[in-house]
């Protein structure tokens, strides 16, 4: 592999890496609770948005908005 060639894939490998530290990995696959929850049944699981006080929990529709979920009590 020549200069241009591994340079390029370490540019990628770091790249990668820098949006996999974006979001917590618990967090993947999850929607935010407050644009999901709405159009769900309560028992539906989703994430804490990032403005809470514990963003990206995963909890219940039903509890994301009360204390405990993600709020400090």
């Amino acid at each position: 592999m020549n200069r241009k060639g591994k340079l390029l894939l370490l540019m990628a490998l770091l790249a990668l890496s820098l949006a996999l530290q974006a979001a917590p990995s618990e967090a993947i696959g999850y929607p935010p609770c407050d644009t999901y929850c709405p159009t769900v049944t309560p028992g539906a699981t989703c994430m804490c948005p990032k403005w809470t006080d514990r963003p990206y929990r995963i909890v219940t529709c039903s509890s994301w908005n009360s204390v405990g979920a993600c709020w400090y009590e």
